[in-house]
């Protein structure tokens, strides 16, 4: 159960990313880059940083990256609609 918290803090970081780029007038494509770049930013930093503390910062980025697979899911089918 332990391992939700950080996946769950991963995913809202990365929508306040989506939220703060939307805020700038971006589109959603976009956005959805902006926030795909923060995902890989911090899955690199955790294989940089290794031990521990790198483990904590791929479990963040797992969450990153759900975030960013559900709105491209969602904006694709938008798009087909």
């Amino acid at each position: 159960m332990d391992i939700f918290i950080p996946i769950g803090l991963g995913f809202v970081v990365n929508s306040l990313v989506f939220i703060a780029s939307k805020s700038l007038r971006q589109t959603n494509e976009r956005s959805l880059l902006i926030c795909l770049f923060a995902f890989v930013a911090v899955l690199l930093t955790s294989l940089l940083i290794g031990s521990w503390s790198g483990m904590g910062l791929g479990v963040i980025s797992l969450g990153m990256l759900i975030f960013v697979i559900l709105i491209g899911l969602l904006e694709l089918a938008q798009e087909i609609n």
